[in-house]
């Protein structure tokens, strides 16, 4: 199963445990096949950095770069334009469909939690894990 996961599940799961964490950790066991962009891999690094600033005393996994060194890189042609209220959350869209992703792990609760997109389901970290290998 091939995955795509938002920057909110990303840096949560940098930070704390809980469902994003063990998302990436499913990937880590090799039960999930996860995929990046360039774009996004630079937006889960800016987030993280804002977060390590603003966490300074609190011990975090680097998920952003084990997935930059083992994810499967992708580079997205077709535009998500007006799919979603926040454009920068048409980059997660379009990553999912140039990696043809099975599924798009996302935490964003106001403007990316659709049901699907082109047929690849949007779900919550804690949805996902019951569907899960």
């Amino acid at each position: 199963m091939k995955v795509f996961f938002d920057t909110h599940v990303v840096v949560s799961a940098c930070f704390w445990r809980g469902a994003p964490f063990q998302c990436l950790a499913a990937w880590a066991e090799s039960r999930v096949t996860a995929a990046i962009s360039p774009a996004l891999l630079s937006e889960y690094q800016e987030v993280f950095e804002e977060l390590r600033l603003d966490y300074p005393d609190h011990k975090c996994a680097d998920w952003v770069t084990a997935l930059q060194n083992a994810a499967e890189l992708v580079f997205p042609i077709e535009r998500a334009t007006g799919a979603t209220p926040d454009p920068f959350d048409e980059m997660v869209l379009e990553c999912a469909v140039a990696a043809t992703a099975n599924v798009i792990i996302s935490g964003d609760k106001k403007h990316l939690l659709l049901r699907h997109y082109r047929q690849i389901p949007i779900l919550s970290p804690a949805d996902s894990l019951r569907k899960l290998p």
